[in-house]
Formats: C-alpha cells, sequence, structure tokens
C-alpha cells in the first residue's frame, strides 16, 4: 500500500511539474505567451498600415486614466479620423469606433496580435463589407 501511495504521488507531482504545451517550432516562448494572453502593450503605440493601396492609414492605442482597463483608439485616413474605446476580450482589441466628431459609435475595430510588431485589424461599419488592414509597430 505505501508503495502505490509513493508512485501516485510521484506521478502527481511529474505531471504538475511538467509543461502542458509546447510551442510551435517557428514560434518564441514570449511570441506564444504574448498571443494566449496579450496586455495592454500589446495594443499601445503607433501603428502604420501595410495593406497594399492602404499605406497612407495609422492607428494610435493608448491607455485611457480616466477609465482603468479600457484603451483608446484612433484611426486615420484620406482626411478621415474615427475615434473610440474599448476592452481587450480574450486575444483581441475590441473598440466601438465613431467618426470624429459623431455622438454614436458607428463602428467597430477589432485588432488582434499575429506576431510581437504586427496587427491584423478589422473595421464594421453597419451593413457595409468590413476592412481589413495589416499594421505594424511604427516605432
Amino acid at each position: 500500500m505505501h508503495r502505490l501511495l509513493s508512485v501516485v504521488v510521484t506521478l502527481t507531482l511529474a505531471s504538475a511539474c511538467s509543461p502542458t504545451t509546447d510551442p510551435p517550432a517557428d514560434q518564441s516562448p514570449a511570441e506564444t505567451l504574448t498571443q494566449a494572453r496579450p496586455t495592454h502593450d500589446t495594443f499601445a503605440g503607433t501603428w502604420r498600415s501595410v495593406t497594399p493601396s492602404a499605406e497612407f492609414i495609422r492607428l494610435t492605442v493608448h491607455s485611457l486614466s480616466s477609465q482603468q482597463g479600457v484603451l483608446g483608439a484612433r484611426l486615420t485616413f484620406s482626411g478621415v479620423a474615427w475615434e473610440g474605446s474599448g476592452r481587450i476580450e480574450g486575444d483581441e482589441f475590441v473598440a466601438n469606433m465613431a467618426v470624429l466628431g459623431a455622438t454614436e459609435a458607428t463602428g467597430v475595430m477589432r485588432a488582434r496580435a499575429t506576431e510581437a510588431r504586427s496587427l491584423r485589424v478589422q473595421l464594421r461599419n453597419g451593413s457595409a463589407t468590413p476592412l481589413e488592414l495589416a499594421f505594424v509597430r511604427e516605432h
């Protein structure tokens, strides 16, 4: 009985100490952690679009001091600015966006970090076709 209990305790400790998942061969552990649990720092900063025919679009994301856990966003292109705020939901930053000066949000932006220095962003505005953009960190 004592031997059986020793084996069970040893196996339990060994399974608790071993990693549950290994990162894919092409990812470092830091990149895997970033993808698993993005933080404010994952999204905060200035981003420029690398989407063909949309290279002049900029995205700025920053923490809002007025509300804990909330990020502010500004998306600018062709003289139009969209502003909004939102939170990290799962692995995405989701923000309600409105054209600068509008009183109500008219779109939803979803940003997902695909690598350490890049984002995939989708902007939905009503029933229009969603705008899909790829961004890289500016600095």
